[in-house]
């Protein structure tokens, strides 16, 4: 165990590693009631001549039981984790904290903040595939050392729910990161952090959320790693679209005869687990557009304008190839994804156009179910992943002062899975977070270290790409298969990987590419 004596915090114990001292359950907001704001946690949280006990995890948000399970069947395989994890709504507002051993008196390191996924439901600081404690060991080793944050956020119907009868605009989970942010420019400096270099990275929903804070105008943090997720995956919210969100959780949970008043008093008072194990476990939870805060809903054709403040330096975008992996429960579940597909292509668009993507993705029913599931997940991947990339980087507003470099993530998942021999999603962040080592092939441990390097040189500001490679404007960074990371060009990338589909959906136009992607998630279009 270790100390450190905090200058607004009071004195905390640690819990010691080889090369880091991690410090947990430390509060930075103030849960002030469901269905409402929090506000920054200040001051001391130890008092005079006591010390705060930072070595237990802290609660989860409040969440589906086991959601963790879900986690783990997207990358595969399993890592040692506790069977029931503690929930709480009052002190789930928790970050974990972990710093190198011996920083000298001081010190302004460079920090890293990740924010998790899990559908906007599920998910949190003490899981273990999110634990940042080995990625900071290897900053260290590397010479690049860097402090390492996580918080949790709210999740689900407390985190998000919108509705006139709870007089709230829901976004509850991201003004709680919001405050995370504000909590770290205030505080990091006391674990030997640098207040003005502060590097936010998520995946999936993680990133949708990072995507989301990029179209407010407080300046939060200075440069932004965007993985597998953007704005439009999951945009906000309309009034119409919360309200029928609203009524299906009502439905949920018997209280459609209800008056307003009893359903509030119901929502706000009922325990929170008991609502939750109500409700479908992967609820479609989602921002709500908020005058002041969410203005406007982004699409693939403002995603750009929307999500490059001039108060962020510096924005890495990137996916998985096969990242549509996750939908497959929901979009990729049907007895011929073939034909299902084909019917949806051929409902938005011209023959000519129709025709032209069947060819490109390979789509035909006379496929294997196993290779229709990978050339359905390819085109789904394609729409809701690689054309908000391409339209983020090449189609950035005029005048932006936000540097963008791109990534692309083809390295194959090799646990014995259903996701085997595909580069899925979640499988970049098992190699980038480095919990996974003793697990991994040497091609992975290979690519692993080159992806951590690379995410370090960016935390300090050494650029995604260095001059060295030709640097980052028009170049794309390309890790895997069999562990090889390439620079190639932006051109180069779509032609060779991409056989040139990202030029024929671009052609195709946004709003068309919109269209298709809601038929093939939500039905052919009548």
């Amino acid at each position: 165990m270790s100390t450190i004596s905090h200058p607004a915090l009071g004195s905390l114990r640690g819990v010691t590693f080889a090369s880091t001292i991690q410090y947990r359950n430390i509060p930075y907001a103030r849960f002030n009631g469901r269905f409402k704001e929090a506000t920054l946690s200040d001051g001391p949280i130890s008092s005079s001549g006591t010390v705060y006990d930072a070595t237990e995890w802290g609660p989860l948000c409040p969440q589906t039981k086991n959601g963790i399970k879900f986690d783990f069947a997207l990358a595969g395989v399993e890592l040692p984790h506790i069977d029931d994890y503690r929930m709480s709504e009052e002190e789930g507002l928790n970050a974990v904290i972990t710093v190198p051993k011996d920083i000298q008196a001081g010190a302004k390191l460079p920090v890293i903040v990740w924010i998790h996924g899990g559908y906007w439901v599920v998910g949190g600081n003490s899981w273990p595939q999110y634990d940042l404690q080995n990625l900071v060991e290897l900053s260290i080793r590397l010479g690049s050392p860097v402090i390492g944050v996580a918080f949790n956020y709210r999740l689900g119907v407390a985190g998000l729910l919108a509705s006139e009868d709870l007089e709230s605009n829901g976004n509850f989970g991201i003004k709680d990161q919001v405050l995370g942010f504000q909590w770290l420019q205030k505080h990091i400096a006391g674990f030997g952090g640098d207040p003005s270099n502060i590097t936010a990275f998520g995946e999936s929903a993680g990133a949708m959320l990072l995507s989301t804070l990029l179209q407010l105008s407080s300046a939060l943090f200075n440069k932004a790693l965007v993985m597998s997720g953007s704005a439009t995956l999951r945009p906000s919210k309309t009034e119409l679209q919360q309200k029928a969100l609203y009524n299906d959780v009502i439905n949920h949970l018997n209280l459609a005869e209800n008056t307003a008043k009893e359903r509030v008093e119901e929502l706000s008072t009922r325990n929170i687990e008991s609502i939750i194990s109500s409700l479908p476990p992967l609820l479609h939870v989602g921002p709500s557009l908020e005058p002041g805060f969410l203005d406007e809903i982004v699409t693939l054709e403002t995603i750009s304008e929307k999500t490059t403040p001039s108060w962020c330096d510096e924005i890495v975008i990137g996916d998985c190839f096969h990242d549509a992996s996750c939908f497959k429960t929901r979009v990729l579940n049907h007895e011929n994804n073939a034909a299902y597909f084909i019917a949806c292509i051929e409902s938005v668009l011209e023959p000519a156009s129709a025709q032209a993507i069947i060819n490109s993705y390979h789509i035909a029913a006379s496929n294997s179910p196993e290779e229709s599931l990978v050339h359905c997940m390819e085109l789904l991947t394609d729409l809701r992943w690689y054309l908000p990339i391409l339209h983020f980087a090449l189609d950035q507003k005029q005048g932006s002062s936000t540097a963008i470099s791109r990534y692309h993530f083809h390295q194959t998942n090799k646990f014995d899975c259903q996701w085997k021999g595909l580069a899925a999603h979640l499988f970049d962040i098992t190699l980038l977070l480095q919990n996974h080592s003793d697990l991994l092939q040497d091609d992975d441990l290979k690519l692993s270290k080159d992806m951590a390097e690379r995410f370090l040189n960016f935390a300090y500001g050494r650029g995604f790409v260095s001059e060295a490679e030709g640097g980052s404007e028009g170049n794309v960074v390309v890790w895997g298969p069999n562990g090889h990371t390439k620079i190639v060009s932006a051109d180069e990338y779509d032609e060779m990987l991409r056989n040139g589909r990202g030029r024929l959906l671009r052609s195709l136009g946004w709003e068309t590419c919109e269209e298709l992607a809601n038929a093939l998630q939500f039905g052919p279009k009548k």
